[in-house]
């Protein structure tokens, strides 16, 4: 059984490198709101979600809470050794693990959000043009039916919002 002050000594620790690491993640999501506003307009002016728009915000979401967790698992691991360390390493493998599940099951959002604004509003509004979008990014596309990701995508490792594991 690890000795319960190395916890209280990594809980320590952790908490000041979370303040730290949130402190970076706030200026990082700041920067995210010019996408959010436009993501925003569209919702409000077209009564639907652009999935381009929506999958860019949960790319940026899910880079800058994998590095925050790599930040905080790091500066924990700093101060620690033996069973401490390998809980703190399994708790942060975990929270990554938990973070890719999450961002997958977001991508079927948009086309839920937009079947359910379509039934609400009508049909949807014309489509203002996204850089380098070749349709209208109307419920389905770049889906397969049902808003789910395409063939080979969104499955375990190897999609969008996945981080590399080195």
């Amino acid at each position: 059984m690890p000795d319960a002050g190395r916890f209280s000594e990594s809980g320590e620790q952790g908490s000041r490198a979370v303040m730290e690491a949130a402190a970076v993640l706030e200026r990082e999501l700041s920067a995210g709101l010019a996408d959010a506003r436009t993501a925003t307009a569209r919702l409000t002016d077209e009564h639907r979600v652009d999935q381009e728009e929506f999958d860019r915000l949960v790319r940026r979401v899910s880079d800058n809470t994998h590095q925050l967790i790599d930040a905080v698992g790091e500066r924990v691991l700093a101060g620690t050794t033996g069973e401490v360390a390998e809980h703190a390493q399994r708790l942060t493998a975990n929270a990554h693990d938990v973070l890719d599940l999450l961002l997958r099951l977001s991508s079927i959002a948009p086309g839920l959000a937009n079947r359910g604004l379509q039934d609400a509003f009508g049909p949807q509004r014309a489509a203002r043009p996204t850089a380098g979008s070749p349709g209208d990014g109307s419920p389905g596309e770049g889906t397969a039916a049902g808003g789910s990701p395409r063939d080979g995508e969104g499955t375990a490792g190897d999609g969008p919002h996945e981080r590399p594991r080195g």
